[in-house]
């Protein structure tokens, strides 16, 4: 007998209205400020989410004058196609040459709205060891970061800020065939970095299609509607929301839980809003990661704007 397919799979298979993969938008920085400041108004987070907002403007500002990035060469691309390897892998590449004048443009342009910590930090920049910098962002990019320095605390959400900047502008000089077919893994098929979230698309990417959004490049790739992004499994797979006295709050926003590995990811649905943001909304909850791990599920989405010691 033939497998009967689920609404999902069909779209995924009909080509471009329910693609695999999903390269970022040239403007994703700029939706993503916009979406912060929507999440902003009346929220107990509004200062963060705010300042998130104007590194998020920086960060389009910065992405607008640094592209086009360089095509890879075509039998890397092709080479990495036919293992399965991330084009743009960020965890064994060297750091682009002058990734640091972009954390200098970030820095400049956020400084004057930035928290007293972080004000801090940024005066001790120039004094800051530059190999310790490297060190720093070769950490961040390989999810290898362990900071309990006050000082690099501070910084990291800015140094992570710049490798996004310079990984989705790499990202926009990719073609959606220069990725592996077929995956349906934990981390993005450009660049291996971990999700941020899960995003359920409608319109042109398929209706109800489940993209994860990477944490790094703002890629996205096919992943089952219920099903456990880190480790595959099915089974038992549950949902957990956050509930106000008037209902649920953030209803667009749910925790996916898998029994097995105990992980968490978020799902947000453009069905529920679709002007949902897979960064920007797991970053406005917060409060959701506290209620898992309170049940015993640790977070498996990776926020660049969120370190902590």
């Amino acid at each position: 007998m033939q497998k009967l397919l689920t609404p999902e799979e069909i779209a995924v298979g009909a080509g471009a209205d329910g693609a695999t993969h999903r390269l970022p938008s040239p403007r994703v920085f700029a939706g993503r400020a916009e979406r912060l400041r929507q999440l902003a108004a009346g929220h107990a987070m509004h200062d963060f989410l705010l300042f998130a907002a104007r590194l998020a403007d920086a960060q389009q500002n910065a992405l607008d004058h640094h592209r086009p990035a360089s095509r890879p060469d075509p039998a890397d691309l092709a080479r990495c196609r036919r293992h399965g390897m991330p084009p743009l892998d960020a965890h064994g590449a060297d750091l682009p040459a002058g990734w640091a004048d972009v954390l200098a443009t970030l820095t400049a342009a956020v400084v004057p709205h930035a928290p007293a910590g972080l004000q801090n930090a940024i005066a001790g920049l120039p004094d800051f060891p530059a190999r310790r910098l490297d060190a720093l962002a070769r950490a961040i990019l390989r999810a290898e970061e362990d900071l309990s320095n006050p000082v690099e605390l501070a910084l990291a959400p800015l140094i992570g800020a710049s490798l996004q900047v310079l990984w989705t502008a790499r990202a926009l000089a990719l073609q959606p065939a220069d990725l592996p077919a077929g995956f349906e893994g934990g981390q993005c098929p450009a660049c291996g970095s971990p999700p941020v979230a899960s995003i359920v698309r409608i319109g042109d990417a398929g209706h109800g299609v489940r993209y994860a959004a990477c944490s790094l490049c703002a890629c996205e790739w096919h992943v089952t509607r219920i099903k456990c992004v880190p480790c595959q499994n099915t089974r038992g797979i549950a949902y957990q929301s956050l509930e106000g006295a008037a209902g649920t709050l953030h209803p667009a926003v749910k925790a996916e839980t898998c029994p097995d590995c105990h992980a968490s990811l978020k799902i947000v649905s453009m069905e529920k809003d679709p002007l949902v943001d897979a960064f920007a909304d797991d970053l406005a909850t917060l409060a959701l990661d506290m209620l898992v791990d309170d049940s015993g599920f640790h977070r498996a989405g990776r926020s660049l704007f969120l370190f902590t010691p």
